[in-house]
């Protein structure tokens, strides 16, 4: 991805700007959002209101920050991977824009409060509780069969045809 295509590309279901001043627990919800869709990529250094390019070369303190945001605020730690790409900044100075590429994920991930997201159009949005655990059958991480059922006893088990299924199959 080109500094042009990343100040002209709209924000979408795989693609998003950011702030270097962005609070890395709101970073950590563009990417848990991310993973647990279909992956995407994450341009920090550049406003994502105004799409100028502010770049991190000035901000290293905070750059090192974010970088750890996959790993001290996501649960489980999301693996990405990142890269800075060369440009020019608003001011006209050389610098650069931190590129994050997240994968998408066979496990559901959740923030540091143990809130899960998902990326749906160019949003980040929370989750349910009821969608959590559907986004968990989705990925295989839970089964339906494991699911109690409520009010249920072991005299509703027909266990005379359970063992009539099983010896014909």
């Amino acid at each position: 991805m080109t500094t042009e295509e990343i100040t002209t590309h709209k924000e979408n279901q795989t693609f998003d700007c950011k702030s270097i001043q962005i609070d890395p627990k709101a970073l950590a919800i563009t990417i848990v959002a991310f993973a647990n869709a279909d992956g995407g990529d994450i341009a920090v250094g550049v406003s994502d209101k105004t799409r100028k390019i502010e770049g991190v070369d000035q901000h290293t303190e905070k750059l090192n920050e974010l970088l750890r945001v996959p790993l001290d605020f996501c649960n489980p730690t999301i693996s990405i991977t990142s890269e800075l790409l060369p440009c020019t900044d608003k001011d006209g100075n050389e610098n650069h824009i931190l590129l994050m590429h997240i994968p998408a994920s066979s496990e559901l991930h959740a923030n540091q409060a143990d809130d899960a997201f998902i990326r749906i159009g160019d949003k980040s949005r929370k989750l349910s509780f009821e969608e959590r655990i559907q986004l968990m059958y989705d990925k295989g991480e839970r089964y339906y069969e494991d699911t109690s059922v409520y009010g249920a006893t072991a005299d509703d088990i027909d266990i005379k045809n359970q063992w009539v299924k099983m010896w014909k199959t």
